[in-house]
């Protein structure tokens, strides 16, 4: 009696932990918005949640039939996890697996009930098809994936896994009897598969809400850190970035150079064609800069319609001609933008880590004098900056011809 009681208290535990993380991953999902793979995970839970009871209260229905239900709501449940498992990783869904395979492995369970009576081919179907189940989760979570999602990605598989094997386990040990052959009772066995769930239950729970965690931490520093129009990096965080990699290229004893981009008469678009046009535009203006770039290359808007693009491991030679390979990229496209006929081209100033050192402030400055020049000379075009030092005035008057250039063309 002691033994039963033991049991039932086991398996009221995991249902109710069952239905406590059910609880969480529902309440997870309703504030999730658009975050995909809660619900699957909700929902999948549930699954397992009926599946548990069934399992557990043989009462309420037929011995038989309450074994062949649970067994199909628990391979349901699982199948609908790793549905959400692969909607979260942004991947197809295949949404009539689940339910296949909860349908067979029920026909299966029916025919070894009702036809051929086999309790070990009973345990040896069902483990089987939980285990690959929790195998194919773990198959989609044990990958590479960026920090710190990772770590999340791989808690949650390892786990999966050893679910996975252990299922297989005992799927394989019952159906050859060597359970019984090592001395390990029903009631020992039941007692270590509701712990294992237990356990499994907490952690697979515990491992979705990581991952859905770490990925709003993501968004959230992609959001910090980059242009919400253009995707670019924002001013701030294009400063951070950007030394960093001018460090990195000083002590490898490399040159780098920097190119300031501007886009010629945008105020003029805004006035005749309006500001969502003006932000297709940027838009338009990046994806051509980007066509030129590497991988290692860092493009910020760094402020309206300028842009900074740090090329490492090139000269100020040869980044005047990557900028002229931009510069002609950009006023050759005869394309409509936004389906207005715009007319776009762009000026673009060039400094280099031989002339103004490894600083990124220093190297904005001189490469915003050289844009002005561009200006000052007539705009869509590409002049390097010379000096080390331009002096002030001379900046200043570059500013004001260029400030009068554009007036006159207005």
């Amino acid at each position: 009696m002691q033994t039963d009681l033991n049991t039932f208290s086991l398996a009221l535990a995991l249902v109710l932990v069952t239905l406590g993380m059910t609880l969480v991953l529902i309440m997870a999902a309703w504030h999730s918005g658009s975050e995909k793979g809660l619900r699957h995970w909700a929902l999948g839970n549930l699954a397992l949640t009926m599946g548990l009871v069934l399992s557990i209260s043989q009462g309420l229905l037929h011995y038989s039939v309450s074994q062949i239900l649970a067994a199909g709501l628990m391979v349901l449940g699982l199948g609908v996890i790793w549905l959400g498992v692969r909607a979260f990783k942004g991947l197809s869904q295949p949404q009539a697996g689940p339910i296949l395979a909860a349908l067979l492995v029920m026909l299966v369970l029916g025919y070894f009930h009702y036809i051929q009576d086999s309790a070990a081919a009973r345990l040896a179907a069902t483990g089987i098809c939980l285990g690959g189940l929790c195998l194919m989760s773990a198959r989609e979570l044990l990958v590479p994936a960026a920090a710190p999602l990772r770590r999340a990605y791989w808690f949650t598989g390892g786990i999966m896994l050893l679910s996975g094997i252990g299922l297989l386990l005992r799927a394989a040990a019952g159906f050859q009897g060597s359970l019984q052959e090592a001395g390990i009772t029903g009631e020992v066995l039941q007692h270590a598969t509701l712990l294992g769930v237990m356990v499994a239950q907490i952690g697979m729970a515990g491992g979705f809400i990581l991952m859905t965690h770490y990925r709003t931490i993501m968004a959230l520093q992609q959001l910090s850190e980059h242009d919400a129009l253009t995707g670019t990096l924002n001013r701030r965080s294009m400063h951070d970035k950007a030394q960093g990699l001018l460090d990195a290229t000083r002590q490898q004893g490399l040159p780098a150079a920097l190119i300031m981009v501007d886009a010629d008469h945008f105020k003029r678009i805004n006035d005749e064609f309006g500001h969502q046009t003006g932000d297709a535009v940027l838009c338009h203006l990046v994806t051509r800069i980007r066509l030129h770039m590497r991988s290692n290359d860092l493009l910020g808007r760094f402020g309206g319609e300028e842009f900074v693009l740090l090329l490492p491991g090139v000269d100020a030679s040869d980044a005047q001609e990557v900028a002229e390979r931009i510069r002609l990229a950009v006023n050759s496209h005869t394309e409509s933008i936004s389906d207005q006929p715009v007319m776009l081209s762009i000026s673009l100033g060039v400094a280099g880590t031989g002339l103004h050192g490894y600083d990124y402030t220093a190297l904005v400055s001189a490469a915003d004098g050289a844009l002005y020049r561009a200006k000052a000379l007539g705009r869509n075009r590409v002049e390097m900056c010379s000096a080390a030092d331009s002096p002030m005035r001379d900046k200043m008057a570059l500013r004001l011809l260029s400030q009068f250039r554009h007036n006159l063309d207005v």
